[in-house]
């Protein structure tokens, strides 16, 4: 049985025609290749945003059961899926520097072209945000799911927290790999503010927000109940 080659199997006709530039072609060949450029950026940025909620949504699955309770079988499956996601959030995080090899010049050429359109508009990141707990939604369900799977194991965040990697293995993993995937999306966003600081300045957002300033107002960051329970064994601890 023979199955499709690769341009197939890909579906890249499909996908390699989906950029569009909007800056005539002829006017200015930098242009509509800047253009391009943030096309390319942001179609790959939302398809990533993809494989990172498929993977969290995955690990929410594997800490918890069907029948809604902690499981303590799934974590080093819910490893994996973190791991992969924590990475994602760095490539997502490197596409926004990338994008500061977007000539300020070209930018304003073709912004006014974008109409509404923005970021703000994501689904995929307001779904993520969601998943983070970050969004106005609400607690993190994968961050639910970890307090679920640490109750059936019969132990909590904070005796994780204070056995650490040697006494307390897969579930101090875990909490260190949330840890991660949280500064990795602290750190997109900060890379993001910067980005859009040094491109509009004080502009508003192309998507009606008030800009810089609507971003700095969203700059969350995940897990804060467990950014708080480390932070609380430094209580009691002297310094020389």
């Amino acid at each position: 049985m023979t199955g499709p080659d690769y341009a197939g199997y890909l579906r890249l006709e499909r996908l390699l025609s989906l950029q569009e530039p909007l800056y005539p072609a002829g006017d200015d060949t930098a242009t509509g290749s800047a253009e391009l450029f943030f096309i390319v950026a942001h179609q790959t940025s939302e398809l990533w945003l993809v494989q990172t909620l498929n993977d969290l949504d995955a690990a929410t699955e594997a800490l918890v059961g069907a029948d809604g309770t902690g499981t303590p079988d799934g974590m080093e499956q819910a490893l994996e899926h973190l791991g992969r996601a924590v990475a994602v959030m760095g490539l997502l995080e490197e596409t926004v520097r990338l994008l500061e090899r977007l000539p300020v010049q070209r930018f304003a050429a073709f912004r006014p072209r974008l109409g509404t359109a923005s970021g703000a508009q994501s689904r995929n990141f307001h779904d993520l945000e969601v998943r983070l707990g970050t969004a106005d939604e609400g607690e993190s369900p994968l961050y639910r799911a970890f307090l679920k799977a640490l109750a059936a194991r019969g132990t909590s965040v904070e005796e994780v927290c204070r056995l650490g990697a040697s006494g307390a293995g897969a579930p101090h993993r875990l909490a260190e790999t949330l840890l991660d995937l949280g500064y990795r999306f602290w750190h997109w966003k900060v890379a993001h503010l910067s980005l859009v600081d040094r491109a509009v300045g004080g502009l508003s957002g192309t998507g009606g927000t008030a800009g810089a300033s609507y971003l700095v107002s969203r700059t969350r960051m995940p897990f804060p109940e467990l950014r708080s329970t480390r932070e609380r064994l430094h209580q009691g601890q002297t310094g020389t």
